[in-house]
């Protein structure tokens, strides 16, 4: 009755306010009109509940900067700040800022930031921050979006023990994101309570996830290697998947300062014969080997900022100083990509487009589909150069698209040709955390929500313990990789998992050295430590093995980590050593290339064992088999129940030094099961399944 009173009156402001108070002098029963919403109110604000996954550093320090992002939240059940009589009495300790070399997460101008995901809007009311900082400093809170942040409080913290207490920040801002950004890491904020009125229906918070499974690539399109060029193309054989090392400044070696008039170089590997009239190119050569995949991993700057002095370490933006997060300051970059996938992909475009330095201008050439903007981005071993998702985020929508396109017609490989797909950089390590940041970062930056890196989610990771390379079952490598993979999988369903580098080397004063067996050569070892990795990932839920290195071109006992992984050797005399390890591989190939994994039968006691199921004739089944230990013990007798099968022979495949197909021997069934010995070193075992009921 009141309020309709004042419709289409227009009042002045002082007025209307003496007339209210009147009112409500006059009329008590108006009182509690005008009390009751807040009182409703007050009661409608609640603790909001943060999840791990709600949670979200922009600054990529989860994996290897120790601390964790997620402990800003992960007290929140014990305290209760807003309607605790004594909120101090339980005090938050658990530390938010990474710990590790902390000051490379710090080294841009926006600090360290922490976004958290509300899932829906949210009314919000209070926050409550526990501050336990040795110095004072400076940190901002914010709402909006990652489009568009706004600052809604600011504070500095506390500098001696005896003021740190819970800070009381009130707002009344609706939002589904909040951000907090951290100056400095010597900020110490233990806890955060957000409270709010949920403004659509709180969703159901389950902890599900969908299993990805064992992978359905078959074993000869499972394995590849990395390598810089190979001029010996029958050593790839055994590999479907040829990552090759680049530098931009390769591609991109004009000297022109303005990135709008630079001219690209697509020779590096190539050349124009005149004579023949077209480019050739190494890598056509090593693609027809085994109709593989191949394509480069391209890092660093281009050729002028490297004569300024920066590194393959840098970012490349097109000059320096520019927002290392904006996508137009890669345009250079972006623009470098497209050039590639129009002069090696598969869609024909106008050659009056391309922009190189050589002639003929010609495209389309059906050479990659893939391309790799980057290589372990996420090293901290750089320091300050270390690079953020956001950063690597800002490049990559750079070079995928051109931005959706934001930066012009002439930029980004999917822009260029439309089959080609963008791999993720190879992550350094394990770390799932920064690849569902990228996830984060596309659904919020670009219009499409688009997960770019369609080509697949590739990690790098060396089983390795104290200082020493330790075997694949020591680190529980299977296991290991299979969280992984899982947890890719709900990041990016369909997106393909890989670890794009594994491997040993043979030099016993390496880091990496493999496990030696006694009894067995460095090269022995190495080999059967290569063929019992490649089985873990194989059975792991991962869909790719990019086995670190080919060739080497060092002594066997050089003590640098990763020079002497090669399962080759260039000779001083210009000859190719092949190390067993190359031939256990193509045995492995050669034998089980059609095979899909199926099933582990045993990962327990002293044998360990693997089926294997061929991927078009499905009754044809092997057995992956060795002792998983390297303490160098004698073959021993086992007995193995492979049940119904068709004729009274299988097959058993041992592992040779210098057979690419390894040695055959016919083994007797008798009442279902077959003897023979088994040691570390693996065994296969084929036969066929009878069908059922027969």
């Amino acid at each position: 009755m009141c309020k309709m009173m004042f419709i289409g009156i227009k009042i002045p402001k002082l007025i209307r306010w003496f007339f209210i108070a009147g009112i409500i002098f006059l009329c008590p029963a108006c009182i509690h009109a005008v009390q009751k919403p807040k009182a409703e109110l007050d009661n409608a604000i609640r603790k909001i509940f943060i999840t791990r996954d709600q949670v979200f550093d922009l600054s990529g320090y989860a994996g290897g900067g120790g601390g964790n992002p997620f402990n800003l939240f992960d007290e929140d059940a014990y305290v209760d700040p807003r309607y605790d009589k004594s909120p101090d009495a339980f005090i938050p300790v658990t530390i938010c800022q990474p710990t590790i070399h902390p000051a490379i997460y710090f080294h841009g101008s926006e600090g360290n930031r922490i976004v958290v995901d509300l899932k829906i809007p949210y009314s919000l009311k209070e926050i409550y921050l526990y501050d336990r900082s040795h110095q004072s400093d400076s940190c901002w809170l914010y709402t909006g979006n990652l489009k568009k942040w706004n600052r809604v409080a600011s504070f500095t913290t506390v500098s001696e023990p005896g003021e740190r207490k819970w800070k009381k920040i009130i707002l009344d801002e609706e939002t589904r994101f909040v951000m907090i950004r951290f100056s400095s890491y010597e900020t110490s904020i233990t806890e955060m309570v957000l409270y709010g009125i949920p403004l659509q229906p709180v969703p159901v918070t389950e902890n599900f996830s969908e299993s990805k499974g064992l992978t359905k690539t078959p074993l000869n399109q499972f394995l590849g290697v990395n390598y810089i060029m190979e001029n010996e193309p029958q050593w790839l054989k055994p590999f479907h998947y040829s990552r090759l090392y680049n530098f931009a400044l390769d591609y991109d070696n004009d000297s022109a300062r303005d990135e709008n008039h630079a001219r690209f170089n697509m020779l590096h590997y190539g050349f124009y014969n005149k004579q023949k009239g077209k480019y050739i190119f190494n890598i056509d050569t090593l693609k027809e080997i085994n109709q593989g995949n191949i394509w480069y991993s391209i890092r660093g700057v281009s050729k002028w900022m490297s004569d300024l002095g920066f590194t393959d370490k840098d970012r490349p933006m097109n000059r320096p100083l520019l927002n290392s997060e904006d996508p137009s300051s890669y345009s250079r970059h972006a623009a470098m990509m497209w050039n590639m996938a129009a002069f090696f992909g598969n869609n024909k475009v106008d050659t009056d487009l391309l922009s190189l330095s050589h002639e003929p201008r010609q495209g389309g050439r059906g050479s990659m589909n893939m391309y790799e903007n980057g290589n372990e981005e996420d090293a901290t071993w750089v320091g300050n150069k270390y690079c953020s998702p956001y950063e690597y985020f800002a490049q990559s929508t750079a070079d995928w698209d051109g931005d959706e396109g934001r930066l012009g017609t002439c930029f980004g490989i999917h822009t260029a040709d439309p089959a080609a797909q963008l791999m993720m950089s190879g992550l350094t390590g394990l770390d799932t955390n920064r690849v569902k940041v990228y996830r984060f970062l596309a659904e919020n930056l670009r219009n499409d929500q688009k997960f770019i890196w369609q080509g697949g989610i590739q990690y790098h990771y060396y089983s390795q313990r104290n200082g020493r390379g330790i075997s694949p079952e020591a680190d529980s490598l299977r296991w290991r990789l299979s969280k992984v993979a899982e947890c890719s999988y709900n990041i990016a369903p369909g997106v393909k998992c890989f670890l794009g580098e594994n491997g040993y080397d043979k030099s016993p004063s390496s880091w990496q050295s493999t496990p030696l067996i006694p009894g067995l050569s460095v090269a022995q070892s190495q080999g059967i430590m290569l063929l019992r990795s490649i089985n873990a990932t194989f059975f792991s839920g991962f869909d790719a093995y990019i086995l670190y290195w080919l060739r080497d071109g060092n002594p066997e006992d050089d003590p640098r980590p990763y020079l002497t992984s090669g399962i080759l050797r260039r000779m001083p005399d210009g000859k190719t050593k092949a190390y067993p390890g190359w031939y256990y591989i193509s045995t492995l190939i050669n034998r089980l290339g059609k095979y899909i994994p199926d099933k582990v039968v045993s990962e327990n006691g002293d044998i360990w064992i693997y089926r294997y199921r061929h991927s078009q004739e499905p009754d044809s089944v092997a057995y992956f088999l060795y002792k998983p230990s390297v303490i160098g013990t004698q073959p021993s007798s086992y007995s193995l129940d492979i049940g119904q099968a068709a004729g009274n022979n299988v097959h058993k495949i041992s592992f040779l030094d210098n057979s690419e197909l390894g040695m055959v021997e016919n083994i007797q069934i008798s009442k279902g099961k077959i003897q023979f010995d088994i040691e570390e070193r693996p065994i296969l075992i084929l036969c066929k399944e009878l069908p059922s009921g027969k």
